[in-house]
């Protein structure tokens, strides 16, 4: 007679398939398997809205031993467009003194906005949050500056040059003037100098005429 014997089972350690996202959070609950040493399992990847499936890390499929086991699916956010956030640049009037700064991006991306440099402008105070993550709704960053004073140029003083002017003027007009009294006296002079010659030449003319008379006589 033959007696035939199996092996009493053993219970293997679990198999726990668990499903993150890229920074380990759980997105969906935990599969927990269960078996006997030497017995086959397989973990299965989910489908989870909102997220696309990137790796998987752990053996997928394979037999139960006496230890636990994890299969870890790893999945990346479905990107969603967040609200956009705008940063704003105004007076303490709330006037607008530069053009506004506009960024985009999906919700739980950082964001970050500029204090400017604005001639003529100080910086005061920023009203929102400078930086953060976007999310599902518009947000608005306020830049407030104060205006500058500005000094007054120093004007010319006209009267301080009205005396150089009538100076100016003045010393044309003499100018013109002992001109005017000259040129009289350059004519007198070339009136003289004609009168002179004309005098001259009649006197030579006389002088002649005298002594061709005298030999005339003479003769």
């Amino acid at each position: 007679m033959t007696y035939v014997y199996t092996k009493e089972p053993i219970a293997g350690g679990d198999i726990i398939a668990k499903y993150v996202d890229t920074d380990g959070n759980k997105i969906s609950d935990n599969v927990v398997k269960s078996g006997n040493v030497g017995d086959a399992y397989s973990t299965d990847q989910k489908i989870i809205a909102g997220y696309i499936f990137k790796e998987v890390q752990g053996i997928a499929t394979g037999t139960f031993t006496d230890q636990v086991q994890t299969v870890t699916y790893v999945y990346t956010k479905d990107p969603i467009a967040g609200g956009e956030v705008t940063a704003k640049y105004v007076d303490t009037d709330g006037n607008k003194i530069s053009d506004d700064v506009i960024k985009s991006g999906n919700v739980g991306d950082a964001y970050t906005t500029d204090q400017k440099t604005i001639a003529g402008y100080t910086f005061k105070e920023v009203q929102g949050s400078a930086t953060g993550t976007f999310t599902d709704q518009a947000q608005t960053v306020t830049y407030i500056y104060t205006k500058n004073n500005v000094t007054p140029s120093t004007k010319p003083n006209d009267h301080s040059e009205a005396p150089e002017s009538s100076k100016s003027n003045g010393n044309k007009n003499d100018s013109t003037s002992e001109n005017k009294n000259i040129l009289p006296q350059t004519g007198d002079n070339e009136g003289l100098s004609m009168v002179g010659m004309i005098s001259g030449l009649f006197l030579i003319f006389g002088t002649i005429v005298v002594i061709l008379f005298k030999r005339k006589r003479q003769d």
